[in-house]
């Protein structure tokens, strides 16, 4: 069964809500909307001209009794902002509603097979590709789930991963993802060396999709995914990553430094520069752990600590 056919419910609905914004004032402005938003921001035009005078940034906000409260709060927010910065230029806002859709159909026009790192490509299930004797392929359908490995998070988690679980390979090391999605960081785990990998997610779909993923993989005897909460758990973990917005990382600190062992390596990513990344990092190292790396892509960081 494809992952393409999830038919269990009605599809979602979000509110889209876009502030064109001064590009001098874009990194401030993309972290007041984080703090609103439940799934990140999305950057427009400077994503393809960096010397853009506005920048676009999205947001998408779960359709339910709280949006209005957080749309009143985005607008609030950048007016306090435009006012503090009256010689930036202007700031604009614009909603609309997003009805949620089968990705395998928006993403197959574009989703060709792409080197995630030198060793690593993913490429779609409908896309034919030779690979090289050195090189391990994923393949996968995102369904309904986020995660293709086009995302610069992603990128870095990998770009992160890869090292330590090369260095640790001999001992095939325990591994957690957090926050899964498709389960690429799951799978790409796996054919590195990894020994246990458990991949969970809070989202039932992402879970269905994920185990849909490994199965096209020939990875269903070597991870285990589910919707189990981190927090219900059992055990520790030689390696663990989670590649989520940085609220969620501020609030699941404990419990991702719990399920770490002593030495373990922790990798997060889904953090953006400035005031996001100050924040994690002074919260994990708060936490005894020590940060090792801090690798940017675009308006992204991820960390690498060690407990």
């Amino acid at each position: 069964m494809k992952a393409s056919a999830i038919t269990h419910r009605p599809p979602r609905t979000w509110i889209k809500v876009t502030a064109t914004v001064p590009t001098s004032v874009a990194e401030e402005a993309a972290g007041l909307l984080a703090a609103v938003a439940e799934n990140g921001v999305e950057y427009g035009y400077t994503a393809a001209n960096q010397n853009a005078p506005q920048e676009s940034l999205s947001v998408y906000l779960n359709d339910d009794a709280a949006t209005a409260e957080k749309e009143a709060a985005i607008a609030r927010l950048l007016a306090e902002l435009a006012k503090a910065h009256p010689a930036a230029g202007p700031i604009s806002l614009h909603r609309e509603l997003i009805t949620e859709q089968d990705w395998n159909a928006t993403w197959k026009d574009f989703f060709k097979p792409f080197p995630i790192t030198p060793t690593l490509t993913i490429k779609p299930s409908w896309e034919a590709y030779t690979s090289r004797p050195e090189e391990q392929v994923i393949e996968m359908d995102p369904g309904m789930a986020f995660g293709t490995g086009h995302h610069a998070s992603t990128q870095l988690a990998l770009q992160l991963l890869e090292p330590i679980l090369q260095v640790q390979r001999s001992r095939a090391p325990s591994f957690l993802d957090v926050g899964c999605g498709t389960a690429i960081l799951a799978m790409a785990a796996a054919l590195w060396g990894a020994g246990t990998v458990v991949a969970i997610d809070n989202d039932p779909d992402a879970v269905f999709i994920a185990k849909e993923n490994i199965k096209t993989n020939h990875l269903q005897t070597r991870i285990a995914a589910s919707d189990t909460p981190l927090a219900a758990l059992p055990g520790a973990f030689d390696v663990v990553v989670a590649n989520i917005t940085s609220d969620v990382l501020a609030l699941l600190a404990p419990e991702l430094v719990r399920h770490l062992t002593p030495g373990g390596d922790l990798v997060l990513a889904g953090i953006l520069r400035g005031e996001q990344e100050e924040t994690i990092r002074a919260l994990y190292q708060k936490h005894g752990l020590t940060q090792l790396a801090s690798p940017y892509r675009e308006e992204w960081v991820a960390f690498h600590f060690r407990r």
